[in-house]
């Protein structure tokens, strides 16, 4: 009788391990949304490529220890500017300073310039150093937020002299959150491309890098 009952026993506590483990799966967290800029095909018609664009390599895109991962990072303004938060169930595809290598050498590729990678790089292309100083989304109250981009650009010249320039641009977010943030830095990316790109080509024709 005793072995019966003590069978009986072990049963349901079995029973009840399996259904205790059920609801643990089930209370899981889902998977991470991941993000990236989208294609290059949706790029606005206004952020073209200067058609009068020397040979450039982007060599170099770094970015400070915390964006060295592919969290999506934000501020809350209101709260503590100095706090970075991030997003616990969304995240990049990559990290943004490989995000932002990527996105600027497509949008040369897409228009049809000419990007230097390759072995048979010409001897006269640029070469462009990036810094990412920021590349987070900002929340000036619950409601209101904007992507913020800031970062350096050096473009060392075949004499041994270095042009260098920073850059900050910032794009209202379309809603108050991971999704909103992934798509006004995405358009920020591309505008403040743009920006780099122009300032190239005005310096490379007063001759101010070579």
């Amino acid at each position: 009788m005793m072995n019966t009952r003590h069978f009986f026993f072990s049963c349901l506590m079995a029973v009840c391990c399996l259904l205790l483990s059920g609801c643990a799966l089930n209370t899981s967290q889902p998977p991470a949304t991941r993000y990236d800029f989208g294609p290059v095909s949706s790029v606005p018609s206004g952020q073209i490529v200067p058609t009068d664009l020397p040979a450039l390599v982007v060599s170099q895109v770094s970015a400070p220890d915390w964006l060295n991962s592919t969290r999506m990072y934000y501020r809350l303004a209101h709260v503590n500017e100095q706090q970075t938060r991030f997003y616990t169930l969304s995240s990049w595809n990559a990290q943004p300073s490989k995000l932002f290598r990527e996105r600027f050498h497509s949008r040369i590729v897409a228009a049809g310039g000419e990007t230097g990678d390759g072995v048979m790089s010409k001897a006269n292309q640029l070469r462009l150093i990036i810094h990412l100083e920021d590349f987070s989304q900002y929340f000036l109250d619950d409601s209101d937020s904007k992507a913020r981009i800031a970062l350096r650009v050096s473009v060392p010249g075949r004499d041994g002299s270095v042009l260098r320039k920073s850059f900050f641009h910032q794009v209202d977010a379309p809603t108050p959150d991971a999704a909103g943030g992934a798509k006004a830095l995405s358009v920020a990316t591309d505008e403040v491309i743009t920006q780099v790109l122009d300032w190239i080509v005005e310096n490379h024709k007063k001759g101010e890098v070579l």
